[in-house]
Parts: structure tokens; C-alpha cells; sequence
């Protein structure tokens, strides 16, 4: 026996007794972990995404779409793993021999692991040797541990010139928590900057560690550590977020606020805080626990529950540090606020708002740059416009804020996006806009329009500025007009304030408040917020129905392609021949929005205030498994792509063709602005018609006007004239096969979609 394997025996047989050590030790401030692969596996079958996967109509579709027989899409991208490499990656056929996996990084002796340490470690502040990174695997049985370590062994000597040092090393007794008292260690070549790393496997567990300087001391610590103990910053998050709720997919601990709002504040200080943190506030609430664990830290946990939807519950212990984070969502929630929300809106959500926290950040601020106090400031701006922010528009604010997005009409108008706040001081926030408008407009940054509406008074900013001209921003013609797609409106109501896009949503929104108010208590609410379970402590609530949301937008990008396709010039080789690249897929059989979207529900999310700090709950269909699906998809169809790129660059031609190369003539046509003009309206149609089917039970429109009419409280399917580029009404018609768009072209001749009109065909 070696000196080192007797040391290691001894210190095994002197080893403390009681609760087993931890996987990754005290201090870590990164912890990733997936508990249970197995239970994982088993019920990663109810969930939408593998519901949808394996819907037979769906095969069905996607062999039409590729031009074949039935398809299974998970079939398919493991093809395309055979064709490229022969063979799918052997790490995915050993799945089943995994039982838990787990990630730590430990910042060292200097301690602050986030993306603010990171950055300085860049600038030279603290050493990147500081840092250690753990990976443990555990597995079910020994002989799955040997085969995926010597794949993993073999993945690591097949990028290294030379052999990897490597040496056995021998446990004590059965070898505890490593099932086997025998293991080998093989040593990474210098990483640089005297780090080491080091792989370990033997038994039931393989170790990576990068950083760790004692891997035999490392070796014996984790020899005492059993599967299930991952560190006490996850046990403690456990406690705190009680029993799964189902199967746990993941855990994640991250320090609380060492992620993207301390870089915010380390980088840019108050002043950016200031601004930055309320809308990135508002920001993670519309992305959600993904955004938040980003954004804030604390312990997060991801169940499949029986019904196959996952609920992330998230544990963000402390009050926060950074007044921007207390801004919104800070303070109990009052519940006469869901009213705030559009009741059409497939995404929205209704938190706490206070004012005096805005407040306080901009008494943070620094000297102006004249070297003026804030309070001086203030003066100035009450002496010379009447007005002061703190006076006119922070403190008449009320306690609620909320956002919506309603369904989205058509690529080529504006989202109808709302932010509103209630108001509490109608006149003074009337005269804090006044006041600010006027100032703003004297320093030549801002033009807006002031108007009144049913007593409401809208204040509309102009974008003049991209549309060329003296000062303007834009150095080339744009296809649409850019204040038809925004034009910032913010609207003074009796208790609101509204943010949105275009004053047309302003105008609806105040018809719709009206109605809100004469009805009272028997007011329509928007039925998903009204669904969610608001415990009393909430601080935020919110409905996202992402699916119809996307399926909307997947509708829309549908009936986009084909027309953008033609749009597109036709290219020619050396040779004259043409060499558009081919779909690998036909467009006009791409499956429907239900088939995609009908296993998936709509999501909620409550962030509740408790004793010492928050918890944010979330139930949704759409889990961290839908990124990997869509890297998946387009990885397919890249490859598709390039095999038909290849098939363009195998044309032979014969000796006679190439004989008369020279005398190929080639033309390439360039539209004028009225047609290019014209070919978007047309798509601006087709997407129009094809969303108006969506809500109409797939009927096409009698007219093209029934387009432009408001239904309800909704915004109309398309705003504009219905002309051309060439100031001429746009013809329509519809037949047994779909419908027909056309202009008269150029010559101004109606020939029914044929000669110079230009045609667009929407079909059933």
C-alpha cells in the first residue's frame, strides 16, 4: 500500500461520525442541482411538451410539411445526429444509469461570486484562482458509473496531444459514499494561472473540481458525503419552501441580489437604479421565475406536478438591499387593483407600486452637473415651468401598478403594450406633465401633442425623428411609416395613469375605464388573475397565456413567410442558373396553431411577502425543456438548409452550356418604392385576413374594411388606408380556394391579379 493510500485510510478510519457532510461545502454561492434523474424521466412524459411530441395527428402534419410519411420530431432530430456523426452521442443512450447530478461554484477566500465578481476578476480586481467549480455525479449502480466515466475519460484524452497523468488511489473499507474503494484520478493539463483540475470516478460517483488544490483531501471529504446531501444552502431553501410539490426537476441557489441588479448598481450607481431597476422590475415580471432568480438570487426549486405542469417556487430571503427592487412589489397588494388589468390581455400582471421608494432613489442622486443640489434643481424647474417631480409626478402616484398585453393584431402595427398606475392627485400629476412637456420641448429633445378625450387628457410623444429630415436618425426610406407602429401616449385618467403605444389604445382604454366605472362591483375582471389563489400577504400577481400568445405569433409568421419569400429578388450563378435556395419544407403544409398549442395551459405566478422574506410561486405548461427544443429545431433545419445550399453547388452542366457562358445575360430587377411599398401592404393584409380567422371561426372577412373596425374593447386588425403605394384601393376577393389580394401594378389597369397587378393569395 502506497504512503498516500495509508494516509487516506487512517484519516478515513478518524473521520467525524454523525450527519453525513455535504456534496459541495458551506460557503458555495452557486449551487445547480438535478436530485433525481429517474423520477424525472418518468414524469417528463405528462408534460405538454412531451404530450405535443407525441401526438400522433402532429406526426402526420410533419411528414406532409417534410413530404413523407408520418414523422416523429424526436426521431428526427436523433437522425440527423446519425447522418452528422455516426451515431448519437453515447452520453444520451446512458441516461438511465444516472441518478442525481450537482454544480457548485465557491468564490474562495475572497467570497462574492456573481456577475459583478466575475467582471472585476476580468478587470484584474480579485484572481479567477480564486474560484473552485464541483460536479458531482452520482449513479444507479456501478457498473453505469464505469461505463459513463470512461466515456467521459475517453472525451477528455481525445482533445489532449499527449496522455493525461493518472494514478489509482485506495479507499478504506467499502469506500463510502463512493461505493468502491478504489478510484482513479486523472489531472488535467495547467488550466493557467495555477489552477487545477482534476476527474475522479470509481464506484457509484465521478467528481470533476477545477480550482480545488487538495484532491486528495477533496476525495476523502466526499467519501463521506451521501447522494442526497447537496449543501446546507439548499437544505436551507428547502426548509423554507417546504415539501415538493410532485417530481423535482432542479434546484438552483444563487446569493440573494448578486446577479444582474447588484452589476446594475456596482456599474452605473444610483442614477441608472434610479430608471433601470423599476423597468427591469417590471421586465421580470413579464418573463418570470427565470428572470426574477436572475435578477434577484435566492433558492429555487422546479416540480413537474401530477398534472404535468411544473410549479418553480422561489425563496428570496432578506429585505432587499437596493430601493430600485422595493419599488415594485414591496409592499401587500390591494386586491381592488386587479381591476388595473385589460380583461382581454393573454399577458398581465398587477403588483404593489411606492412611490416613496421612487422618491427616496432620487434623493440618492448625486450633484447635478452644474453642481447644483437636487433640491436646487427642483426649484429651478418650479420657477421657470411650475412644476417638481417629487411634488407633480412621484408623489400623486398611487399604490398599484400593472402591465398588459393584449392579443397581438399584426406584425406590422404596434403592440397594444399598457402600463398603468393608479393616481391618487389627479391635478398635480396634470401639472407635473405641463410642466415637464414644456421643459422638454424648450431643450429641443421632445415633441408631443396635448389633447383631451371624454376627461381624460392624453399627452402623444412624436417619433418624428426616424423619419428623416433635419435632425432625424434615418439614412434610408423605411417600407412602413413609423408612427403608425408607435406612438407613445400617456394618458392622465381620474385614479390612472396609462402608458401605451398608440393614442388609439389610449382612447379604447378610456371607453373601457368608463364602462369599469359605471358597472362597479359587477365589472368585468380579467378571468386568469381572478383564477389565481391571492394569499393575503401577495405583493404581485399574474396571468400569462404564453401559448395562445405564440401560437398567435407562429400564425402570423406563417402567413409572413410565403410573401417575404416572394419579396425576395431571384439571384443567378456564373452560369445564369437560377439559385434561390430551396425550402427544405413546404410552407403552405406547416400544422395550425391548435395542433401546437393544445396540450399547454396558461401560466400564473403570485410573489408573497413572509416572515423574512419573499416567496414568488409560478404554475406553467412551458418548462426549462423548451429552449433546448428550439436549439434542437433549429439545429434540424440548418441542416436541411445546407443540404439543399449543397444541392445548388452540385449542378453540372454540360459541355455546351458551358461553351456559352459568356453570352448569359443577367438581369436583375429593382422595384420601385411605390411597389415595394405596395408587396407590404399586401402582407400587411394577409397577416391581417389571417388573424381576423382566428377570432371569426376561420371565415375570411366580406371586406377588406371589416379589417379597420374596432370589436369591443379590442384595437382593429390593421389601421391605414386600404391602398397601394400608388394611391389606389386595394382589390379583394374571395373564392372556394382562399382569398385574393391585388393591386392594379403600375399601369393602373385591373386585370385581376394577372399581367403587372401585383397578387397575394391567402389560402384556407
Amino acid at each position: 500500500m502506497s504512503l498516500l493510500a495509508l494516509a487516506l485510510a487512517l484519516a478515513a478510519v478518524q473521520a467525524p461520525s454523525g450527519a453525513p457532510q455535504h456534496l459541495h461545502p458551506d460557503g458555495v454561492e452557486f449551487v445547480m442541482v438535478l436530485p433525481g434523474i429517474q423520477p424525472v424521466l418518468d414524469a417528463f412524459g405528462n408534460t405538454a411538451l412531451a404530450r405535443t411530441l407525441a401526438d400522433e395527428e402532429l406526426h402526420e402534419v410533419l411528414g406532409d410539411v417534410v413530404g413523407g410519411g408520418p414523422m416523429d420530431p424526436v426521431d428526427l432530430l436523433a437522425q440527423q445526429w446519425r447522418d452528422l456523426g455516426g451515431g448519437v452521442p453515447p452520453i444520451l443512450d446512458l441516461h438511465e444509469g444516472f441518478r442525481s447530478v450537482s454544480l457548485s461554484v465557491d468564490p474562495g477566500a475572497d467570497g462574492g461570486f456573481s456577475l459583478s465578481s466575475l467582471a472585476q476578476a476580468a478587470e484584474g480586481a480579485t484572481s479567477a484562482s480564486d474560484l473552485k467549480v464541483r460536479l458531482v455525479i452520482d449513479f444507479q449502480d456501478e457498473a453505469s458509473g464505469e461505463a459513463v466515466a470512461r466515456l467521459l475519460d475517453a472525451s477528455l484524452r481525445g482533445v489532449q496531444a499527449d496522455d493525461l497523468p493518472t494514478r489509482a488511489v485506495s479507499l478504506a473499507g467499502d469506500g463510502g459514499a463512493f461505493g468502491s474503494p478504489r478510484l482513479t484520478v486523472v489531472e488535467f493539463p495547467d488550466l493557467g494561472d495555477d489552477v487545477q483540475g482534476h476527474f475522479v470516478h470509481g464506484g457509484t460517483r465521478a467528481v470533476m473540481a477545477i480550482g480545488v488544490d487538495d484532491i486528495d483531501e477533496e476525495i476523502l471529504r466526499l467519501s463521506h458525503a451521501a447522494p442526497d446531501a447537496f449543501s446546507s444552502e439548499i437544505e436551507a431553501g428547502r426548509a423554507k419552501l417546504g415539501a415538493a410539490e410532485g417530481t423535482t426537476l432542479m434546484e438552483v441557489y444563487i446569493p440573494p441580489y448578486a446577479g444582474l441588479s447588484a452589476v446594475m448598481e456596482a456599474a452605473d450607481g444610483p442614477e441608472a437604479m434610479m430608471f433601470a431597476g423599476p423597468i427591469a422590475t417590471m421586465t421580470e415580471m413579464m418573463f418570470g421565475a427565470l428572470g426574477t432568480a436572475m435578477y434577484r438570487g435566492g433558492h429555487w426549486r422546479v416540480d413537474i406536478r401530477g398534472d404535468g405542469r411544473y410549479l418553480t417556487k422561489g425563496w428570496i430571503p432578506g429585505s432587499p438591499p437596493l430601493a430600485s427592487l422595493q419599488v415594485i412589489g414591496g409592499a401587500a397588494l390591494d386586491p381592488s387593483s386587479l381591476t388595473l388589468a385589460h380583461p382581454d390581455a393573454l399577458v398581465t400582471s398587477v403588483a404593489s407600486f411606492e412611490p416613496k421608494q421612487l422618491l427616496d432613489l432620487l434623493v440618492q442622486l448625486p450633484q447635478g452637473a452644474n453642481g447644483e443640489d437636487l433640491e436646487q434643481v427642483m426649484v429651478d424647474m418650479d420657477t421657470r415651468f411650475g412644476f417638481r417631480l417629487d411634488r407633480d409626478l412621484i408623489e400623486p402616484l398611487g399604490g398599484s401598478i400593472s402591465y398588459s398585453l393584449p392579443k397581438l393584431r399584426s406584425l406590422l402595427s404596434a403592440p397594444n403594450l399598457m402600463a398603468v398606475a393608479t393616481l391618487d392627485d389627479r391635478e398635480a400629476f396634470i401639472r407635473g406633465m405641463d410642466g415637464l412637456m414644456a421643459m422638454m420641448k424648450e431643450a429641443g429633445r421632445l415633441d408631443s401633442q396635448r389633447t383631451d378625450y371624454r376627461g381624460a387628457t392624453l399627452y402623444t410623444l412624436s417619433l418624428d425623428a426616424l423619419t428623416g429630415g433635419d435632425g432625424g436618425m434615418q439614412s434610408f426610406a423605411l417600407p412602413v411609416d413609423p408612427s403608425t407602429i408607435s406612438r407613445p401616449t400617456l394618458t392622465v385618467m381620474e385614479d390612472r395613469v396609462l402608458l401605451s403605444t398608440l393614442p388609439s389604445h389610449a382612447k379604447r382604454e378610456v371607453r373601457r375605464v368608463a364602462k369599469l366605472t359605471k358597472a362597479g362591483e359587477g365589472a368585468e375582471l380579467h378571468a386568469g388573475l381572478s383564477a389565481v389563489e391571492v394569499p393575503g400577504a401577495a405583493t404581485m400577481v399574474s396571468s400569462a397565456n404564453w401559448p395562445v400568445f405564440y401560437g398567435n405569433l407562429y400564425t402570423q409568421l406563417r402567413a409572413l413567410a410565403p410573401v417575404l419569400l416572394s419579396l425576395a429578388e431571384d439571384g443567378y450563378d456564373a452560369a445564369g442558373v437560377d439559385s434561390d435556395l430551396p425550402l427544405p419544407f413546404k410552407l403552405d403544409s406547416l400544422p395550425e396553431m391548435d395542433l401546437l398549442t393544445r396540450h399547454f395551459a396558461p401560466s400564473e405566478r403570485s410573489w408573497v411577502k413572509v416572515e423574512g422574506g419573499l416567496v414568488d410561486t409560478s404554475v406553467s405548461s412551458l418548462g426549462p425543456e423548451l429552449p433546448v427544443l428550439l436549439v434542437g429545431a433549429g439545429f434540424y433545419l440548418s441542416i436541411m438548409v445546407t443540404e439543399q445550399a449543397l444541392l445548388i453547388d452540385d449542378v453540372e452542366f454540360g459541355q455546351d452550356e458551358e461553351a456559352g457562358l459568356e453570352d448569359v445575360e443577367v438581369v436583375v430587377e429593382v422595384s420601385s418604392g411605390s411597389e415595394m411599398a405596395t408587396k407590404t401592404q399586401l402582407v400587411s393584409l394577409g397577416v391581417a385576413i389571417q388573424v381576423y380567422r382566428l377570432d371569426h371561426s376561420n371565415a375570411f372577412p366580406a371586406s377588406l374594411t371589416e379589417l379597420t373596425k374596432s370589436e369591443g374593447a379590442q384595437p382593429p386588425y390593421l389601421s391605414g388606408a386600404l391602398e397601394d403605394g400608388w394611391g389606389r384601393a386595394v382589390r379583394y376577393r374571395v373564392t372556394e380556394e382562399g382569398c385574393r389580394l391585388w393591386s392594379l401594378g403600375p399601369d393602373g389597369v385591373d386585370q385581376e391579379g394577372e399581367g403587372d397587378d401585383l397578387l397575394h393569395f391567402v389560402a384556407r
